[in-house]
């Protein structure tokens, strides 16, 4: 299942103010974990539920007050399929790995049929239990694995009155108790796993799972409808020509939750394949985890930031946020949890601040602004090595590998290979100009933010950073010569500026995203961007010049092309850009990304630039700011707070439900405008 929005309707002119960023908004609060009185002694329980163990993405985890859990999983293709935020409706369409034809009166068996193999399975969270139905399009036996292997969660099961029956032992001698029952009975059950029969179309299998008492099989197919119904009528949705590019964002970002029960936390994953064989080693990635952060608060804005939360957490006492944490590995001759010798880029602020104009919380931003501000401030201290106000990419190890990991791109272009570049001390011996900008562009959403908190002097001295900033980019890292931004080496020896790295790739438009430019810089910058001999094309924007012997490689960094790249240069695009420009870079985008996930459900890590097939991980969360792209074409917030109409992306579109200010609003685009409405 990968398209699940049906309509929308409703044009009206609309604007707002920018009072509403000043307001905690409460209207998602029902989105938390689930909390329930009842339990064993009436005591106070705590029961989370949802696809959240990581090597089940079809599957049910049934988390008890952090400390017990049981999963049932289905196995089979990894679908994004949809999930709602409280996990009121679940619909994943997929094909089993452990499925066997039953005899068919009007079709033989046929085990390699990919009819037979294709099972829809819907469920709907009622309180501590769960109502299910399986419907498959033959008849067959299918096997649901039994999960005991959770670190730290020890359970065990066994058949009990035609059903399942699970038992934990918590350590302090108490056991929780969990049950599950199908209809028709489950066909047979032993310590890892149970089967059952799913009769075809017309004869499916109903399933009830949980604690305490389970429901009656009675109106399962009632309660499944209305939980549809109701997250249809609150979820965003999209409607056009090129696909539901809301939902592509909300199921992929849904879809990859998960639980962890060394910290007990519920964070997104940049994907599940990243979780290293352990569902507690889900490492949780700078970068990404800002960027899934802002991707989720258009449906789950209390789970975008937990993530944030979960990736402070790590943050070390100097103000670096770690390039990766959550997960172990051996870091000179020791077992790390974090990489404590580099970050990631600073796209932090600026992903809390949208966040912010799309799901107010003043209180979230008071919490995270002092760890954002410090992470700022740790950059100038760390990577600032000739103290002159500009910032170079390092690491403490004084490796050249390293320092090109904190880029964000692991085997960078921009600097990987290029004669001269190497590590001297802590940093490479080059003022990165990508670095240089993103820190201005940070600077510049961290005085929006000490602004909104009533914090004026944080806020002059943010923006008067970026100003600084901004400046030195134009006086150093401008070649004149090539018409754009260029990273350059130090100083020489005699004190003459060091010479440009005259490789190109997307870092080279990073200004853009800052506003350093001026127009007739700006117009420079984007002629070389819409060249068709370096970066423009039907896929666009490949991560080296197309006239780069790298860009035939089409490898990682090598001439792909990368949702985050593309988002933040957008950024700039929608400084500088005409409209034309925006809306033809916005199609590209959203076209790129819908082409795979309509025809695969992909959301591809990176794509080729010289097919559009994707590449890298399948479902790697960040491939979705590729939608985002598409959505601020359309609509989006200023840093002034009001609303931004935008000329779209070269299509008629219409969204519902789309959060801004906190409030669902209702955006239909047709004959190159917007028409906007707040939802009731």
């Amino acid at each position: 299942m990968i398209s699940r929005r049906r309509f929308l309707r409703g044009t009206a002119a609309y604007a707002t103010s920018w009072q509403w960023l000043h307001e905690a908004m409460d209207r998602f609060a029902g989105l938390a974990i689930g909390r329930s009185k009842s339990g064993e002694g009436g005591s106070a329980t705590s029961t989370r539920i949802g696809n959240f163990y990581f090597q089940a993405p079809n599957g049910i985890a049934f988390i008890r007050d952090d400390a017990a859990a049981f999963v049932i999983n289905p196995g089979g293709s990894y679908n994004a399929g949809i999930v709602s935020p409280d996990d009121s409706f679940h619909r994943i369409v997929f094909s089993p790995s452990t499925v066997t034809p039953l005899q068919h009166p009007f079709r033989p068996a046929e085990s390699g049929s990919n009819g037979l193999r294709r099972v829809d399975f819907k469920w709907s969270r009622m309180s501590d239990v769960i109502v299910g139905r399986l419907v498959s399009a033959y008849p067959c036996e299918m096997r649901f694995g039994l999960n005991d292997n959770w670190p730290g969660f020890s359970s065990e099961f066994s058949a009990e009155d035609g059903g399942v029956k699970g038992v934990a032992k918590l350590a302090n001698g108490t056991t929780v108790t969990w049950r599950l029952k199908t209809q028709p009975a489950v066909k047979s059950v032993d310590a890892t796993q149970f089967t059952v029969d799913i009769g075809g179309p017309e004869q499916p299998t109903y399933v009830v799972a949980g604690f305490g008492e389970l429901p009656s099989f009675d109106g399962i197919d009632d309660r499944l409808a209305e939980a549809e119904r109701e997250y249809e009528d609150r979820c965003p949705k999209a409607q056009g020509p090129s696909g539901d590019i809301l939902a592509a964002i909300a199921d992929n970002l849904n879809n990859s939750r998960i639980y962890s029960n060394d910290n007990k936390r519920l964070a997104i994953s940049v994907s599940r394949t990243f979780a290293s064989g352990s569902p507690n080693s889900c490492a949780y990635f700078c970068w990404d985890s800002f960027f899934n952060g802002l991707l989720a608060c258009l449906d789950d804005p209390l789970m975008g930031r937990d993530t944030v939360r979960a990736m402070l957490s790590y943050q070390s006492a100097d103000g670096m946020v770690p390039n990766w944490a959550h997960s172990s590995h051996m870091i000179e001759g020791r077992l790390a949890d974090s990489s404590t010798d580099r970050s990631q880029p600073p796209v932090g602020a600026m992903c809390v601040w949208k966040t912010q104009l799309h799901q107010p919380d003043i209180d979230f931003l008071r919490e995270v602004y002092p760890k954002l501000a410090a992470w700022n401030s740790w950059w100038m201290k760390a990577r600032n090595a000739r103290n002159d106000g500009l910032l170079q990419w390092g690491s403490s190890t004084g490796t050249m590998r390293a320092a090109q990991w904190e880029t964000g791109w692991d085997d960078t272009p921009h600097f990987e290979g290029v004669d001269g570049v190497h590590m001297v001390g802590n940093t490479m011996n080059v003022y990165a100009v990508d670095l240089c900008s993103l820190w201005a562009a940070d600077a510049h959403y961290l005085a929006l933010i000490a602004a909104a908190l009533g914090l004026p002097e944080d806020a002059k001295r943010h923006r008067q950073d970026s100003i600084d900033m901004n400046q030195r980019i134009n006086t150093r890292l401008w070649n004149e010569e090539l018409g754009i931004y260029c990273s350059r080496f130090w100083n020489k020896a005699d004190g003459t500026p060091g010479d440009f790295l005259t490789r190109l790739t997307p870092a080279n438009f990073y200004p853009l995203i800052s506003g350093a430019p001026d127009r007739r810089r700006a117009d420079k910058v984007l002629a070389v961007m819409t060249d068709p001999k370096r970066f423009w094309g039907e896929w666009i924007l490949p991560t080296v010049s197309r006239e780069d012997p790298a860009f035939l490689e089409q490898t990682y960094w090598h001439g792909t092309v990368w949702g985050p790249v593309n988002y933040l240069v957008f950024q700039g695009v929608k400084r500088y850009g005409t409209p034309q420009l925006q809306a033809t870079f916005a199609q590209k985008s959203v076209q790129l990304f819908m082409n795979n996930w309509l025809a695969n459900g992909y959301c591809g890590e990176n794509f080729l630039s010289i097919n559009g097939s994707v590449g890298g991980d399948r479902h790697y969360t960040w491939g979705a700011l590729l939608c985002l792209i598409g959505i601020e074409s359309v609509i989006d917030v200023g840093d002034d707070g009001n609303i931004r109409k935008g000329p779209g992306f070269n299509e008629p579109v219409e969204l519902k439900n789309l959060p801004m200010g906190g409030k669902p609003h209702t955006v239909s685009f047709r004959f190159g405008a917007p028409t906007v409405m707040v939802m009731p």
